[in-house]
């Protein structure tokens, strides 16, 4: 991720899990899935944009917030998709989203975001 890109964000829909929270593409992965497969099949099923899956970003391991034994791992990647789909727009999950907007790395930190995605972003924005 770089300056003068612009990064697709989606509004997580309220009454969801962090609901009116700004996020990116993702979800679980399956049984017998890759976190790669699953990132773009994620992709698939939440904007319309067939990709395919660049390098890992950033990964974030946490603590179940229901209090279960278990640990969330959240992997960020690259993701490469054809300008044909931005130009033909997005296709949102409407059950999950319900809202989409491409900004720049800055003008995305002024949103409400994820954690993990504000952390991303974070570490990703070029510094000076």
């Amino acid at each position: 991720m770089s300056k003068g890109f612009s990064y697709l964000f989606l509004r997580r829909r309220a009454g969801r899990y962090l609901g009116g929270q700004w996020d990116i593409p993702g979800g679980t992965v399956e049984p017998g899935e890759s976190p790669e497969d699953a990132a773009v099949r994620e992709c698939l099923e939440e904007t319309g944009f067939d990709t395919t899956c660049g390098e890992l970003i950033t990964h974030y391991t946490n603590a179940d917030t229901e209090g279960r034994e278990l640990a969330f791992h959240t992997m960020t990647y690259r993701m490469n998709w054809k300008e044909e789909d931005a130009t033909n727009g997005i296709k949102i999950s409407e059950e999950e989203h319900d809202d989409a907007i491409w900004l720049s790395i800055d003008d995305a930190l002024a949103l409400p975001l994820v954690w993990h995605v504000r952390q991303t972003l974070d570490f990703v924005r070029p510094k000076g």
